[in-house]
């Protein structure tokens, strides 16, 4: 008997020595800590001049530091039009009077209705906020993130980005190849929400956002980021109308739409993007100072 707990021991000690390194390799990956901005906010908050919500599009899209607002990213990859009232409700209390948000819209709003990373909001949230929850889920989040699959699927994803076959790199054939994989997945996104309902969930819930962002006093405004022309050839204007515009414009919301999709500033510019749909740093810059100005000439800032 104490041999066979001296062996399990030492297995099991083998064990954990061998599975710690895969569990700091997945709390160091940069999806494991993409709301790491989010949360130092909530552990250190101060008055905000402006808010933006939204999916990567718009978490790629904003960079309003060098205008000199003050300004909060509460944008996170895939997430849903819920988690964006989620966080709204949760940090726009940090809102300036008069302070303005920007609920990107783009060709997943609609259409998205499954938050594909819940551990995105396991700290910057509520856990009575978070659908669904799971009790051993959130703790080996926290804790053990190197024996959730997922998890650790995207750390090694991250790691190896730039070892993708030629056809599927971003600016492969022009970045078609990418806007065309893109084009199928949202395609079969919108099938799933249409015969399952969520297109009206997710229209419903931009109205309830527009609604609660009048009673609060924020200055809301629907914005759409700029996308390269491959992009575009895929999501041209009568795709577009399918997936999102005749949605926003059966709602009639009394609000801005500011759409630069098609900005001639940065369709042809491939310099301006990370990928044809994201811009990169330098991209980011520019589009946030241009918003800037336009908010300016609007009378929101």
């Amino acid at each position: 008997m104490g041999r066979l707990f001296i062996k399990l021991t030492i297995i099991i000690s083998v064990i954990i020595l061998l599975f710690m390194p895969v569990n700091k390799f997945v709390k160091d990956s940069y999806d494991y800590n993409i709301d790491h901005e989010i949360l130092a906010f909530k552990k250190h908050p101060y008055p905000v001049d402006i808010i933006n919500l939204g999916a990567s599009h718009s978490m790629y899209g904003y960079y309003f530091k060098p205008t000199g607002l003050s300004h909060l990213d509460l944008a996170l990859p895939s997430q849903t039009i819920q988690y964006d009232f989620k966080l709204l409700k949760e940090y726009g209390k940090y809102l300036k009077p008069g302070g303005v948000v920007l609920v990107s819209i783009s060709q997943i709003t609609f259409a998205n209705s499954e938050a594909k990373n819940i551990g995105n909001y396991y700290k910057v949230l509520d856990r009575t906020e978070i659908d669904p929850f799971n009790l051993i889920d959130y703790y080996s989040y926290l804790y053990l993130p190197g024996i959730n699959s997922g998890s650790f699927h995207s750390a090694l994803a991250g790691k190896l980005k730039n070892l993708k076959w030629n056809s599927h790199q971003p600016w492969a054939n022009t970045g078609k190849n990418y806007a065309g994989r893109k084009y199928m997945k949202i395609e079969g996104q919108y099938r799933e929400a249409v015969e399952n309902n969520n297109m009206e969930i997710n229209v419903k819930q931009l109205r309830e956002i527009v609604d609660y962002c009048n009673e609060k006093g924020y200055r809301v405004i629907l914005t759409m980021e700029p996308v390269h022309q491959s992009y575009l050839e895929f999501f041209n204007e009568e795709v577009m109308n399918r997936l999102v515009f005749q949605y926003l414009k059966a709602l009639k919301l009394d609000v801005p739409f500011i759409n630069y999709m098609s900005d001639q500033r940065f369709v042809d510019n491939k310099d301006y993007f990370i990928d044809p749909d994201h811009l990169n740093r330098e991209g980011r810059k520019m589009f946030s100072w241009i918003v800037y100005e336009d908010l300016k000439k609007m009378g929101y800032l």
